[in-house]
């Protein structure tokens, strides 16, 4: 309840980045002034130390707090998203007030709010909570840790997303509009709005076509998981600052939010500046766009102080530098992922190692991993005849196994220097491409082999290009269930 509340984003103290440090601080600025985010750390003097579960619970479900305690008196400003958390269960509010107990106490007392007149009068906001409060909780409905594959299941999974996104995660005090008096308007819940200080505008989440009808249930999972629309855009400001805290939420918890808001009441209410969607017979055709792929790639200086490489896009390789720019001088091909250990450089060519393993009859190919179908190159007659070969290896499940390497001459473009920015970008490439329709597995809930046919089989629903199918392939599989246990057992 603490990560799906999102009290680290508020309460965490400033500059410095550990979210479980809340001795507060922040400034949030709005239309009726700047407010101070207070201390929520075990502190007794400056924080909630002193407080017990009936304060803490009345703070949280009511907006009224310790008048002892509290930098704002008995009545807590609706900055605070107690219209949200009333809904919460008094269980889940007490598990929420002995966890934070258990964090460390941090002295230090922030500002006091500042705000225009009348706001400043804090007894405004007495009468403000006896319109706008019901004191309701929503039944805190518990959820499958699998897909709903019934009808039964689903109203429990909608159910389980209802409390999550009304009550613990409060979405709706953010992407709704404000009156006059600062509460969400009548029939306008999720359709969008103005950010408190009026620089920005927070989006329509509604079910409508101007807010997220389009998304399908996955996409919702998937964003909240990574941060990826299924426009390919990727969260930023205060959203960032919430998939931190949802992307560690369980898989189940996700697909329930996901669940809920699907069935959120459309609101029909265009972002600033965006055009009302077309409902009309008429067709209208988007303009082809084409845009230049741009591979993860090393730049020429750092390549060349490598003693080691990784092939990015697929190239051709030369037996010896001679065969460069000679027609037919190519030997076979290295694919991407495959790691290449530098022996010699002439201006812009490498003279490189290449190590792998192959398996019985099977000659023309080089793999990464032994058992593994990872191939990382493709040889012709006179790269076979190059190659040293080691001993061979036996499988009780297959054909044996022999380590292999071959050198080889290449020439500096395409390479990286290393895998985290190739995995960095295959990771959100896996996002964009595969997420817009599917709650993505996680590499390892898969084989590496059966990510082969698993992704070969979506290729054809994707605009991937060749380079970036096989650098996405090679990152499933090196990051598989098997390959994964395979590193840990040579440990």
């Amino acid at each position: 309840m603490f990560i799906a509340g999102d009290c680290a984003t508020c309460h965490a103290t400033t500059n410095q980045k550990d979210h479980l440090k809340l001795g507060g601080g922040r400034a949030f600025d709005t239309a009726f002034g700047r407010f101070y985010m207070p201390n929520i750390s075990p502190d007794p003097k400056d924080g909630i130390g002193n407080w017990t579960l009936a304060q803490f619970t009345k703070a949280v479900r009511e907006g009224v707090g310790p008048a002892d305690v509290m930098p704002d008196g008995k009545n807590l400003y609706p900055a605070f998203p107690y219209t949200s958390y009333q809904r919460m269960s008094a269980n889940d509010v007490r598990d929420m007030f002995a966890y934070i107990k258990t964090l460390e106490p941090l002295p230090g007392k922030v500002p006091d709010h500042d705000l225009k007149f009348p706001y400043s009068l804090r007894r405004g906001i007495g009468v403000w909570r006896l319109a706008f409060l019901d004191g309701r909780p929503i039944e805190n409905q518990s959820v499958a840790t699998k897909p709903a594959t019934n009808a039964s299941a689903q109203h429990e999974l909608v159910a389980r997303g209802r409390y999550l996104v009304e009550a613990a995660g409060h979405c709706a005090e953010c992407h709704s509009p404000r009156a006059f008096t600062g509460a969400i308007k009548a029939g306008m819940h999720y359709g969008g709005g103005p950010t408190p200080d009026g620089k920005g505008y927070f989006p329509n989440i509604s079910q409508d076509e101007t807010g997220i009808k389009f998304w399908a249930a996955n996409s919702v999972v998937n964003y909240l998981k990574s941060g990826i629309s299924p426009l390919n855009k990727t969260a930023g400001g205060d959203m960032a600052e919430v998939i931190a805290n949802t992307s560690q939420l369980p898989i189940n918890e996700l697909r329930a939010m996901a669940a809920y808001l699907k069935t959120a009441p459309g609101v029909d209410k265009p972002a600033p500046g965006q055009p009302e969607p077309n409902l009309t017979p008429q067709i209208v055709m988007i303009p082809l766009q084409q845009h230049n792929v741009v591979l993860p790639i090393s730049d020429a200086t750092a390549v060349g102080k490598a003693d080691s490489v990784y092939v990015v896009n697929t190239k051709p390789f030369h037996l010896d530098e001679a065969g460069f720019g000679t027609k037919g001088g190519e030997a076979g091909k290295l694919l991407a992922t495959a790691r290449l250990k530098v022996l010699e450089r002439k201006n812009n060519l490498l003279k490189v190692k290449l190590e792998g393993w192959q398996v019985d009859g099977v000659q023309s190919a080089i793999f990464g991993m032994q058992g593994q179908r990872m191939m990382v190159g493709v040889l012709d007659e006179a790269a076979i005849e190059k190659l040293e070969r080691g001993q061979k290896v036996a499988s009780q499940s297959g054909p044996a196994w022999s380590p292999v390497s071959l050198t080889v001459w290449i020439d500096n473009t395409g390479l990286n220097t290393g895998l985290a920015d190739m995995w960095s970008y295959s990771s959100s490439l896996y996002n964009s491409s595969c997420g817009t329709c599917h709650s993505l597995p996680e590499p390892h809930h898969y084989l590496a082999n059966q990510w082969i046919g698993n992704l070969g089989a979506m290729r054809r629903y994707t605009s991937l290009t060749t380079d970036q199918y096989r650098l996405l392939l090679g990152y499933l599989q090196n990051h598989a269930q098997d390959v994964h246990a395979a590193e840990a057992s040579a440990k």
